[in-house]
């Protein structure tokens, strides 16, 4: 009887033993889990962070983009305005004509920069293709009428 309850206690403990080093064995698991899922998430907090700073940048890009352009196109502004004065000045019904239709086509070209605030990235490139056209067609039309 002795030797049965010896048996039994050391069955009983090893069957605990086992139990504990499964337990072990998946608190351990359950640890590297956790670690990978916090190794991801930490990688990914770096991605959206990258990101944000890429967007930063692009936001920064554009608006020094929108500001060289609005430069641009008012220099261009001022060098027409000389110009259509310069056609005025011949005295003439047809040239006082011709500039009061170049000042109006030049105040719609400018009512386009207007819009300069609200394009995106995404059609900025079409926005200023759009605007350079007008300004080219209007001074070649001025140059043209000078001739």
């Amino acid at each position: 009887m002795k030797a049965n309850i010896l048996w039994t206690t050391i069955f009983a403990g090893s069957l605990l033993f086992s139990a504990c080093k499964k337990k072990e064995g998946d608190t351990e698991a359950a640890r590297e889990e956790v670690k990978k899922t916090q190794e991801q998430l930490r990688d990914e907090k770096k991605d959206v962070v990258e990101e944000k700073k890429d967007v930063a940048e692009v936001k920064t890009d554009l608006a020094q983009a929108r500001a060289d352009f609005s430069k641009a196109v008012n220099e261009r502004v001022a060098q027409l305005d000389a110009k259509i004065d310069e056609l005025e000045k011949k005295g003439d019904a047809k040239s006082k004509e011709m500039a009061a239709s170049f000042r109006t086509r030049r105040d719609e070209a400018k009512a386009k920069l207007s819009q300069l605030g609200d394009r995106t990235e995404s059609n900025w490139d079409a926005f200023k293709a759009d605007v350079s056209t007008s300004w080219d067609k209007l001074e070649a039309d001025v140059k043209d009428a000078l001739d």
